[in-house]
């Protein structure tokens, strides 16, 4: 009786875990077919991430933006909006007004203080391009995923432009553009790799995203609204503040891990295209089911996945594309309603029984 209350309890966390391990047996057995060497395949994707310190860190390098993105993105699905703007603030809005502003501070700007200005500038940017999309879907309805994708290629064209044509360092042979100056960068943490002072701030945003949703009113009423907005409506939620603060909220998030990205780990602006780190963000909410206390565990097996499939990909005779089939079955799975529901549905009237049986 207990361990089917635990079942019940724990249902999506079980269900979730039943999808990354299916999604890893039909990986191996994917390996079996494409590789002349599966054994070292397998070996290569699964423990190559571990095999050194250099590795490991490369995993929480890649946490970092994936967690700023899923949380922007957990933030909006709150408010049962599918905005998908989170990938074009991350590099295109946070990341390029951090340089922006860069160059406008004085070079004696003190350097502690520095980075942490350019990050709230971020943020703020973030905020303001993540309202466009909001309002439109406010005020006259419009198709919130269309008007995002569109934006986002805005916001490509615009960077581009900046950078030909106002922003590029002719001393160097590929395009990108003059360097940030040294006390604007965030300092790294361990030498050898490119890990930085941004995990701090990932971890902080964690910690409020949960608080601001699950500790405040104005997270309650977000969450209401999301669930069923006529009857917050009823209760007295303002639900238009409601929709706009998340989507603000989520793109300000969005800009914050831009900002961070691009300060902790380049030394200047050289982005013409979406990074994807946007859509990953989606992924990974998805897989964390919209708790930002399950992000940080979502986002590491993403990175995991990604790192693994790169030391797989140059160590043996596996392309690097066939990690997006194993996230690919993994997000099915786990999107999936009625995946492993009749378990659950089982457990539920076995449980109700004895329930009733003891009375």
């Amino acid at each position: 009786m207990k361990a089917r209350k635990l079942f019940i309890r724990y249902f999506d966390l079980i269900r979730t875990v039943a999808a990354i391990l299916i999604g890893f047996a039909l990986t191996l057995v994917l390996l079996a077919f494409i590789s002349k060497d599966p054994v070292k395949a397998v070996q290569a994707f699964m423990l190559g991430p571990f095999s050194n310190m250099r590795r490991f860190f490369n995993i929480i390098e890649l946490m970092i933006p994936l967690t700023f993105t899923s949380l922007g993105m957990c933030m909006m699905l709150q408010v049962g909006e599918f905005n998908l703007i989170g990938e074009g603030i991350f590099g295109l809005v946070g990341a390029f007004t951090a340089y922006f502003a860069c160059r406008l501070f004085p070079a004696d700007f003190p350097s502690g203080l520095f980075p942490l200005v350019l990050i709230v500038l971020g943020a703020v940017m973030g905020a303001l391009f993540a309202a466009i999309p909001a309002l439109l879907r406010i005020k006259w309805d419009a198709n919130i995923v269309v008007v995002t994708l569109m934006l986002n290629y805005v916001l490509v064209y615009f960077a581009t432009h900046m950078l030909r044509n106002w922003m590029r360092d002719t001393k160097v042979t590929y395009l990108g553009s003059y360097k940030f100056a040294d006390n604007s960068k965030l300092p790294q943490l361990i030498s050898g790799t490119q890990l930085h002072a941004g995990v701090f701030i990932a971890a902080a945003a964690v910690v409020f995203v949960w608080w601001f949703l699950y500790r405040t009113t104005k997270g309650f009423e977000i969450r209401l609204t999301g669930s069923n907005r006529s009857f917050a409506r009823y209760v007295g939620v303002n639900v238009v503040g409601a929709m706009l603060i998340a989507q603000m909220v989520g793109g300000a998030l969005a800009g914050v891990g831009g900002a961070v990205e691009i300060l902790g780990r380049y030394d200047r602006f050289l982005w013409m295209e979406q990074t994807g780190y946007g859509f990953d963000g989606m992924m990974i909410a998805v897989i964390a089911k919209n708790n930002p206390a399950m992000v940080p565990l979502a986002a590491f097996f993403m990175a995991y996945l990604r790192t693994g499939a790169n030391i797989a990909s140059a160590t043996s005779d596996v392309p690097m594309e066939f990690i997006n089939v194993i996230q690919s079955i993994i997000i099915i799975l786990v999107a999936a309603t009625l995946f492993m529901d009749s378990f659950r549905k089982r457990a539920v009237v076995k449980a109700s029984t004895a329930g009733m049986e003891v009375k």
